[in-house]
């Protein structure tokens, strides 16, 4: 697991150096990230990650972070059964799990650091406002308005998140699954805060060692079992 644990953050820091030289030319055209501390509507979205990037951050959680992770699952299964569809998943999670349970007392991310991939990726190319926005929920005419005001050579639409950042943290996931595939015979991704749940609570990584029928099993149990809440895929035969 200790290796698995290095990998990660060699692409982490790899993909830092990366989207910082990406924000600087994008800026340096006159445009701006507003991405900033404390502007935390996009830590309402479900946050998706890889077994390894779960891990390291298992394992940077303070005791009222571990508690507050405990109160997300909490509020969150009950509102897991019956859901049949990643849309549905996605609207669910956004109206009723909360804020991140890692955001700290003053609205930052409390494992900044270690943060996965996906929330790496997450560039806003407009104010935090719109990070709060529900498509779905929007009258006709200001869906109309707001996605013709994104630049598609510049988004990926239609979201006015960047689209740079995002290919190249699903690169850097991609990456992940292979080499843990590898190492351990399959891959495993999904909710972040459920998988980091599981491995503070169910033992998760002990279970690694069982292999994919033992994690199946776990899921089972705990009614997570969902593909679009946990993924977990034999490695391909060579």
């Amino acid at each position: 697991m200790e290796e698995l644990i290095l990998r990660v953050h060699e692409l982490q820091e790899g993909m830092d150096v990366l989207v910082q030289r990406w924000i600087s030319d994008y800026e340096g055209e006159g445009r701006r990230i507003y991405c900033r501390k404390g502007c935390a509507n996009c830590c309402r979205l479900a946050v998706h990650a890889t077994f390894p990037e779960a891990l390291a951050v298992a394992g940077a959680l303070t005791p009222p972070m571990a508690g507050a992770l405990c109160g997300y699952v909490e509020a969150l299964r009950p509102h897991l059964i019956g859901l049949g569809d990643v849309r549905a998943y996605l609207r669910t999670h956004r109206r009723q799990a909360g804020f991140c349970p890692f955001l700290n007392g003053e609205g930052g991310c409390g494992i900044y650091p270690v943060r996965p991939f996906s929330c790496r990726a997450l560039l806003s190319t407009r104010n935090a406002d719109y990070c709060g926005i529900d498509l779905s929920a929007l009258h006709p005419l200001e869906k109309e308005a707001f996605l013709s005001s994104l630049d598609p050579s510049v988004v990926a639409f239609p979201t006015h998140y960047a689209a740079y950042p995002q290919e190249l943290g699903r690169a850097h996931e991609t990456s992940m699954l292979e080499e843990m595939a590898k190492r351990c015979g399959f891959s495993l991704s999904g909710n972040l805060a459920l998988l980091v749940w599981l491995i503070r609570e169910r033992d998760l990584a002990g279970a690694l060692r069982g292999g994919k029928e033992e994690i199946s099993e776990l899921l089972v149990r705990e009614g997570l079992s969902l593909p679009f809440l946990l993924r977990l895929e034999r490695a391909p035969l060579p």
